[in-house]
């Protein structure tokens, strides 16, 4: 994983409003405690845009779930 430099972390945390519309760039999900966690390497951005123009599933919120890493044999 890419180290994050402290400014760009709170530059993308203050952006974070509930209800807010984003454009991620260079973001990937990584498994951390068995948890999900949004990461934006170095190079991604985080953009606030318009509103989106469809209504978001709350009920199906995977950070949620915890996981487990299954080894899986062939």
């Amino acid at each position: 994983m890419k180290y994050v430099y402290p400014r760009q972390l709170i530059r993308n945390v203050d952006l974070m409003k509930a209800g807010a519309t984003f454009i991620l760039r260079s973001a990937k999900i990584n498994m951390f405690k068995s948890t999900m966690r949004l990461a934006v390497d170095k190079w991604g951005r985080v953009e606030v845009t318009e509103p989106a123009a469809f209504e978001v599933k709350q009920g199906n919120n995977l950070s949620l779930v915890e996981y487990e890493l299954v080894n899986v044999e062939e």
